[in-house]
């Protein structure tokens, strides 16, 4: 059986790996001077991340039609695939699960398993990467969703923003003047977390850089599990020397096996900031 892997680009799964792997992405737009434009193939991400503070109107973001997953489901069938495997965000975060669903429908004899992740980003991701050791092994999509539901809430990925500019433009964090001026006598960097109620979610904010990866990792502590063996993916928007900070503050709470390094791509770069970092751990993936 030939089963593709299909997920968002969302996940920041670099396209190395994801060529390697034998997964697809299904692009999300992001509104550009009112042009719905595909976030991967259409966006230069370098670009847009320089760009980003200073656009107007701030850009939006919209999730794949039904149609759009009815393309690439039926162009992955046409090229002899026998399955589909798609692991696609929470329809808490994103209306985009309902319209692969809906995709999925419309293909009626086709063999199409639709996961809801229920977290988005690298946190995401590491779930797909367990889904292509799993189908190395030989498993089956209900065996593979079995080992997902008793995994997903050992993952926990939580990050930090340069300031609130951009939080406040997407509406994560309420805009207030005492806010305003607080985060900027204090030098507060605002603090984020992956949930599976909301996705990227404020968590507070660390006085400076130090003062935030302090708080990062102490959220690390609280919730993850020290039994455990960790694989580390950390993802960054143009900051690379504070990712390595905070990957290394990480590895002395937690068990790492493997660390990888991954590009945060324009729409979490959208969400969350030039400079941001992010800290995911997922249960070790050599152990799955």
């Amino acid at each position: 059986m030939k089963i593709k892997i299909t997920t968002d680009v969302t996940t920041c799964i670099p396209k190395d790996v994801a060529d390697k792997n034998d997964i697809e992405f299904i692009e999300f737009y992001l509104n550009i001077d009112g042009k719905p434009t595909k976030e991967l193939s259409e966006i230069d991400r370098e670009k847009f991340m320089n760009e980003l503070q200073d656009m107007d109107p701030f850009p939006t973001s919209n999730f794949p039609s039904p149609q759009d997953y009815l393309e690439a489901f039926q162009k992955i069938l046409d090229d002899g695939y026998d399955e589909i495997f798609h692991i696609g965000l929470s329809p808490n975060i994103s209306g985009a699960l309902n319209s692969a669903k809906a995709a999925a429908k419309r293909l009626k004899n086709a063999k199409i398993t639709i996961y809801d992740s229920g977290i988005m980003a690298p946190s995401q991701g590491a779930m797909v990467l367990m889904i292509v050791k799993l189908l190395k092994k030989g498993k089956k999509p209900d065996e593979i969703i079995k080992y997902l539901e008793s995994i997903k809430h050992n993952i926990y990925g939580a990050g930090l923003s340069v300031n609130f500019d951009i939080l406040f433009k997407t509406g994560r964090v309420k805009k207030s003047a005492g806010l305003t001026v607080i985060s900027s006598l204090m030098k507060l960097k605002p603090l984020f977390e992956l949930n599976f109620e909301t996705g990227v979610t404020g968590i507070g904010g660390g006085a400076g850089f130090n003062g935030a990866i302090k708080k990062i990792v102490q959220n690390i502590v609280e919730k993850t599990d020290e039994t455990l063996t960790y694989d580390l993916i950390m993802t960054d928007a143009g900051d690379p020397e504070l990712l390595k900070k905070l990957e290394e503050k990480v590895k002395k709470v937690r068990t790492i096996k493997n660390v990888l390094h991954w590009p945060m791509v324009s729409m979490m770069i959208h969400t969350c900031g030039k400079g941001s970092v992010m800290a995911t751990l997922a249960p070790t993936i050599d152990e799955v």
